[in-house]
C-alpha cells in the first residue's frame, strides 16, 4: 500500500520528454541460486537509447540503441577441471552493437541488431571470472585452457513483436513475437508468446518499459509510471552457436558439443518505471542447452537498470 502511495503522484503526470536513457543488464545464475555457476553464467551489456526528433513516415516512433556487453559461459561445477568430463566448453563473447528499433501504428515492433566482436581468450571472459573469484574470495575455476579458442564475431539480429490485445480494463495484454540470428556466433530462430498483469493499465507497446520503448522528445499524455509482472515463453530452434560448437571456418578449439536444436525458455519477471527509471528483475529457466547426458537444464537470473534523461 505505500508503494502504490509513493507512486501515485507519478501516475498522475504526463510522460516527461526524456529521450535518451542509459542503463545496464545483468546476468547470472547466482541471482536465482548461489549454488549455481554454470552454462551461461554471467553476463553484463551497458546500453544507450535515444530517440532522433525526426522519424520516418508512417512510424509511431523510432529508437537507436548503442550497447556493449560481454557473456560468459562455463561447464557445470561438477564437470570443470579435464576436458573429458566437462559438459560444455568455456567461452566468452564480447561485443559492440548498434540497433535500430521502429515502432508501428499496428501496434507492431520491428528491430533490427547489427553486431561485431569476438569470441573466445580475446574477449576477457577467462579474465574476468578469474578477477572475480580472487577478488571475493570465491574458489577458483579450473579449466579455462580448453575455451573455444579465438575468433571474429559478426551477427544480425531480427525481431518483430506485435500486441494482439488487451483485456477491457487494459490490465492484461497479449504479444507474439518472432526473432532470428544470423551470423558468425548465432544462427537461430524463435517463436514466443509475452504477457503482461499491469498494476495499473498497461502502456502501449511504443511507450512501455516492456520493451524500454518508453522515451519521447516531447511530452505526452501517457503517464510516466509502469509496474507490471510478464510471462514470456519462447521456442527456439538453435542451428549454431560458437559458443558450443566452436568456429564456423575450423575445428581447432579443444572441446566442442552440439547444440540441442531445440530449446525452451520461460522468463517470468518484474518491471517498474517511475518518472526517471526503469527497473527490472527477472529469472530465466531453459532446458539443456547441449546434446550430451551430463547436461541439465539452467537457470539464471537478471537485473536491468535505465536513467532517462533530455
Amino acid at each position: 500500500m505505500i508503494v502504490l502511495f509513493a507512486l501515485l503522484p507519478s501516475v498522475m503526470q504526463g510522460q516527461n520528454g526524456y529521450a535518451k536513457s542509459f542503463g545496464f543488464i545483468s546476468d547470472n545464475d547466482l541471482y536465482i541460486s548461489i549454488n549455481q555457476d554454470q552454462y551461461y553464467t554471467n553476463g553484463l551489456t551497458f546500453t544507450l537509447r535515444f530517440v532522433p526528433k525526426n522519424k520516418p513516415a508512417g512510424l509511431l516512433k523510432q529508437v537507436f540503441v548503442i550497447d556493449f556487453g560481454q557473456y560468459m559461459y562455463t561447464p557445470s561445477q561438477d564437470y570443470m577441471v579435464h576436458s573429458g568430463n566437462q559438459d560444455r566448453p568455456f567461452a566468452g563473447y564480447l561485443f559492440a552493437g548498434f540497433s535500430m528499433e521502429r515502432y508501428y501504428t499496428n501496434r507492431g515492433l520491428f528491430k533490427m541488431v547489427f553486431q561485431i566482436g569476438v569470441v573466445g581468450k580475446a574477449s576477457q571472459a577467462e579474465s574476468l571470472q578469474k578477477w572475480v573469484h580472487a577478488t571475493f574470495e570465491l574458489p577458483q575455476i579450473d579449466g579455462w585452457e580448453y575455451q573455444i579458442h579465438n575468433q571474429l564475431g559478426l551477427n544480425a539480429n531480427f525481431l518483430y513483436f506485435r500486441n494482439i490485445g488487451y483485456t477491457p480494463n487494459r490490465i492484461l495484454d497479449f504479444n507474439l513475437f518472432a526473432q532470428a540470428k544470423v551470423g558468425t556466433v548465432f544462427d537461430e530462430a524463435g517463436l514466443g508468446f509475452v504477457s503482461r498483469i499491469g498494476i495499473f493499465s498497461l502502456h502501449p507497446v511504443d511507450n512501455t518499459i516492456l520493451l524500454n520503448s518508453n522515451l519521447n522528445t516531447e511530452k505526452t499524455g501517457t503517464s510516466n509510471s509502469e509496474l507490471f509482472i510478464f510471462v514470456k515463453p519462447e521456442l527456439t530452434f538453435v542451428a549454431y552457436d560458437a559458443t558450443i560448437q566452436g568456429s564456423l571456418f575450423n575445428d581447432n578449439s579443444p572441446l566442442t558439443f552440439k547444440p540441442n536444436p531445440f530449446v525452451a525458455s520461460v522468463q517470468i519477471g518484474l518491471k517498474w518505471a517511475s518518472r526517471r527509471f526503469n527497473v527490472g528483475y527477472a529469472l530465466f529457466f531453459l532446458s539443456k542447452p547441449v546434446d550430451n547426458d551430463k547436461v541439465k537444464p539452467h537457470k539464471y537470473g537478471s537485473i536491468m537498470l535505465e536513467y532517462r534523461f533530455n
